[in-house]
């Protein structure tokens, strides 16, 4: 049976594309060592199943991903949109932030669930008793990404990601391997149908470029 889930993206200049699925029946434990040992040899400390299966995919593809426990999420709802001034997050590195409306967050019904690009919050974050989960794989502006990890002194992984630039191509590739694996380690189900909700077509960027010259610069 699909599970309900609304998603909506206010902004698709800073959220150029946004996917996300239900996954039910999950089973969160520890991973197993295969994938504990590749996280620890990059310096990533394991932390259960589900989270680990984002970092690893990271790790993979350097596209970021982020986990929310479905039954903590207001509304059973997805806002991308900016935040309101004087809006706090406790974030999953236990610190809480102040935000304001020049920063980016994904929202539930009722308050910021994640920093946009940046970090996910305590409120909807994944524990032993998650049973239920949403994947999200998205694509954010790498300058609101940059000036919003500078803004709240907060830098990780994801940011450090989205502020070189992502293609928006990447999302749905990052996603599949996040349901494949969830299948595989934690005995997950898909719930719903994907949610895909993008800009428009891309478009690649044209460069000229003077051959005859660059080969002489080469020798």
């Amino acid at each position: 049976q699909a599970l309900s889930l609304k998603v909506s993206v206010a902004d698709s200049k800073l959220c150029p594309r946004y996917q996300a699925v239900v996954m039910q029946n999950v089973k969160v434990e520890a991973s197993p060592w295969w994938l504990q040992k590749k996280l620890i040899t990059a310096g990533i400390r394991p932390i259960n199943n589900i989270v680990d299966i984002t970092n690893f995919i990271l790790l993979l593809t350097a596209q970021p991903m982020h986990a929310f426990d479905y039954a903590k999420l207001e509304g059973k709802e997805i806002k991308v949109r900016a935040a309101k001034n004087g809006e706090k997050i406790q974030a999953l590195d236990g610190n809480t932030y102040n935000l304001k409306d020049t920063m980016l967050v994904i929202a539930d019904g009722q308050r910021p669930a994640a920093i946009a690009g940046v970090m996910g919050g305590e409120a909807t974050a994944i524990n032993k008793e998650t049973s239920t989960i949403v994947f999200e794989s998205a694509n954010f502006d790498p300058t609101s990404v940059r000036k919003t990890s500078q803004a709240l002194n907060l830098r990780s992984d994801s940011s450090m990601r989205f502020e070189k630039g992502l293609s928006s191509y990447a999302t749905a590739d990052a996603l599949a391997m996040a349901v494949e694996l969830a299948e595989e380690l934690a005995n997950a189900e898909v719930a719903s149908k994907i949610f895909d909700t993008k800009r428009g077509a891309y478009v690649a960027k044209k460069y000229s470029f003077p051959i005859a010259g660059f080969a002489s610069y080469l020798g």
